[in-house]
């Protein structure tokens, strides 16, 4: 009878060690989304705004044949420079995202030198379209 008479703490401490792992992940991300009203310094250019039109992707194309296109239309790597140049020269929020289609028979070198011919008109965001691969394969 003596024994029935004690309290097991174990469930209450597992309780505990559980709320206190909870806190210990809840706290760092309720502070990452603290709503702060930043101040505004003179003189620096204004945010783009939220709701603002996102830019047009353009789309360089390399089919199996090595023919280049720039948004539908035959192309030279030339042509594609003086194509691009402006692109980069527009202000980084304006400037439109570029997606690389090239035919998966490619060689890479052909695929890098088309994000070198990005890079040297100053535009960074360039990625690579592909198609989804089913699990049969």
């Amino acid at each position: 009878m003596h024994a029935l008479s004690e309290l097991n703490v174990t469930p209450l401490l597992d309780l505990c060690f559980c709320l206190l792992i909870i806190f210990m992940i809840a706290t760092p991300v309720l502070e990452q989304t603290t709503n702060i009203d930043l101040p505004v310094a003179t003189g620096m250019p204004a945010p783009a705004e939220k709701n603002a039109k996102k830019p047009t992707t353009k789309i360089i194309a390399l089919d199996k044949n090595g023919v280049l296109s720039f948004d539908g239309k035959t192309v030279t790597e030339n042509q594609l420079r003086k194509l691009l140049e402006p692109l980069g020269a527009m202000p980084e929020t304006q400037r439109p995202p570029i997606r690389l289609r090239c035919d998966g028979a490619m060689q890479y070198q052909r695929i890098f030198d088309l994000f070198s011919i990005c890079s040297e008109c100053k535009i960074s965001d360039v990625g690579i379209d592909s198609e989804i691969r089913s699990s049969a394969h």
